[in-house]
């Protein structure tokens, strides 16, 4: 695939190879993740982030994988969580790291700017090992983090709320608690 640097995002996901049965929701819950993230920028919320989108495919029986984990670009590890579908890799919170960098997303493994598979290994293993906001993400219950976001009265529940209603899902609040009550992220680390 030619980079041509006019195109849009959507435009390039929607050429990008990737087969699934709910494609179009995919692609319309990654979007619209991807625009909330980008009016209400938050350097280096991926976990956030990816929670959202990991509640957002549920809600649309869509079986996903929250992953947290080590990621290595070039010679340099961060820790950082993302959403793997069938063992592709979606990153939304790429675009706006903890030390401010810009990236393109990664949709279905491939970066949407360089329209190829992405060069960053998900799940990589440093030598250090995590840091301690990622040991902590990693012991903390799922609903207690989405409860606990500090910017709003209903946590982060109220984003994917949000969301939701721009993918036209009705959910409330207390049922998504519940629902969620046994969520745990998938710690990936290749051999």
């Amino acid at each position: 695939m030619a980079t041509d640097k006019t195109k849009s995002y959507r435009i390039i996901a929607e050429d990008i190879p990737f087969e699934h049965e709910q494609k179009e929701k995919i692609f319309k819950t990654f979007f619209a993740v991807s625009d909330y993230y980008k009016k209400h920028p938050n350097p280096g919320a991926c976990h956030l982030v990816s929670s959202i989108f990991y509640v957002l495919l549920n809600e649309q029986n869509i079986e996903n994988q929250l992953c947290v984990g080590e990621v290595k670009t070039g010679t340099q590890y961060f820790d950082h969580s993302w959403i793997e579908i069938n063992d592709r890799v979606f990153d939304i919170a790429i675009q706006l790291t903890l030390d401010a960098s810009r990236n393109a997303p990664v949709y279905a493994g491939y970066d949407l700017l360089t329209e190829v598979n992405t060069k960053r290994i998900y799940g990589s293993q440093s030598p250090t090992g995590f840091d301690r906001d990622a040991k902590q993400i990693l012991k903390t219950p799922f609903v207690k983090y989405m409860d606990d976001y500090p910017q709003l009265r209903e946590g982060a529940w109220r984003i994917v709320k949000v969301i939701g209603r721009e993918l036209r899902l009705k959910l409330d609040i207390i049922e998504l608690r519940q629902r969620y009550l046994n969520t745990e992220r998938t710690l990936k680390q290749q051999p």
